[in-house]
């Protein structure tokens, strides 16, 4: 009998279908001597405060052969909240459908045109589809662990160093082109990837207009800006919220497959014995936007990359994704007009509205200190103001906003 242990000691309110019968049929696929399941454990995958939109859980088994031997495994199993008002949002935002489509439909196409010109490679790890009826009742995604691999997370806290970053940028680099391909080549792509949260109303305003407020209420402490509260006010108040902002599929514009949520947290990194960078992966596919790339470029250098490099090397770090770009877009033999590094600059600046929900609502998630009390409740409940103010108010972000704030606003970022 196996040993299961993946009841309330692990995880609370575990869906009844989450069984070991669900991972049958892939322990059968890739162990051909699999005799047995021996142990059974579901537990978090991620510690409070690094995963907020859903729950991921990583599902740890132990394996016996017909000839005696033994194996562990593990996959990431990723499943909605329990928390009904998140649920919602989820549901009409078709967060599972857009992911499970980009993972199944477009990356697969997006890596074989690589494989075809030469040049293969990976952008993500595998999904695993169940094949066999099971009494499934809610959305549920099912990826292998790239821990196995030897993949890691970096620190959110001190933001990615030279080497890490521009191996994101090449890798941005090669999944727009070959998006832009695809798009050109194939077909466009469906209307849910016009939005980052595909919705007809905004389930976002209350929280948006609250953190909003607490952010400007601390404006003292980021070094002499208390001058712009009123800018950030208007704008706060006036300007759409870019994750439910419909693409406009500007012709004139270069467009892309941005990933949406381009975060550290949402890159995984594998090393070399020696230490060395190896490889880069992007994770969660759950926001992906068809739009200008400014928005993954605004998104990903001012929220993950280390405040020492932030904005001494923004335009390089600019320069340097827009030579890969080009290359990859020769490479696949892109018949489109190859955008130029000012029309990419021009656009970051037409685009930059994303500066501001990059600053005020992924930052200080990214920035928070290690809290037992970070939890999706306390982000967007309606108790949850301490620890809404304690993010805006923790030494990295304030750190963060002392040099932002003015190199945004110097940009005009702020402005309508």
């Amino acid at each position: 009998m196996t040993n299961n242990s993946d009841g309330s000691e692990d995880i609370k309110n575990k869906p009844e279908w989450l069984t070991e019968e669900l991972f049958r049929e892939f322990l059968e696929e890739d162990f051909p001597n699999f005799q047995k399941i021996s142990q059974f454990h579901i537990k978090p995958a991620v510690a409070a405060g690094e995963n907020y939109m859903t729950v991921l859980l990583r599902v740890e088994i132990s394996v016996e052969m017909s000839d005696g031997g033994k194996e562990t495994v593990s996959y990431m199993v990723k499943i909605k909240p329990n928390v009904e008002r998140l649920q919602l949002m989820i549901k009409e935002w078709q967060i599972f459908l857009k992911e499970h489509t980009t993972y199944t439909r477009y990356i697969p196409k997006f890596e074989s045109y690589y494989s075809e010109v030469g040049r293969p490679l990976k952008m993500a790890p595998r999904i695993l589809l169940p094949q066999r009826k099971h009494q499934i009742t809610d959305d549920l995604l099912i990826l292998e662990d790239l821990r196995l691999r030897g993949f890691k997370n970096f620190n959110r806290h001190t933001g990615l160093d030279m080497i890490h970053t521009k191996a994101v940028l090449r890798k941005l680099a090669q999944f727009h082109a070959a998006s832009a391909h695809y798009a050109l080549e194939e077909e466009e792509f469906p209307a849910m990837y016009d939005q980052c949260f595909t919705a007809k109303r905004d389930l976002f305003q209350d929280h948006r207009l609250r953190i909003g407020k607490i952010f400007r209420e601390n404006l003292n402490l980021y070094g002499g800006v208390e001058h712009l509260e009123e800018k950030m006010r208007i704008f706060a108040e006036t300007k759409s919220d870019p994750f439910q902002m419909k693409s406009e599929r500007d012709p004139e514009e270069f467009n892309v497959l941005n990933h949406g949520d381009l975060w550290v947290n949402n890159i995984m990194f594998q090393y070399h014995d020696d230490g060395s960078l190896k490889e880069t992966y992007f994770i969660d596919f759950q926001m992906g936007r068809y739009g200008p790339p400014a928005q993954d470029l605004i998104y990903f250098i001012l929220s993950s990359t280390s405040i020492d490099i932030k904005l001494q090397y923004f335009d390089y770090f600019i320069t340097y994704y827009h030579r890969k770009l080009i290359e990859n877009l020769e490479l696949l033999k892109y018949k489109g007009k190859l955008p130029k590094l000012k029309d990419l600059q021009m656009s970051l600046f037409k685009h930059d509205y994303w500066a501001y929900t990059t600053i005020s609502t992924l930052m200080p998630i990214i920035l928070c200190e290690a809290r037992d009390d970070a939890n999706v409740d306390n982000l967007l409940g309606e108790s949850g103001d301490e620890f809404r103010r304690a993010m805006y108010r923790g030494p990295n972000f304030v750190k963060s906003m002392k040099v932002l704030l003015p190199w945004l606003d110097n940009r005009g970022a702020f402005d309508l």
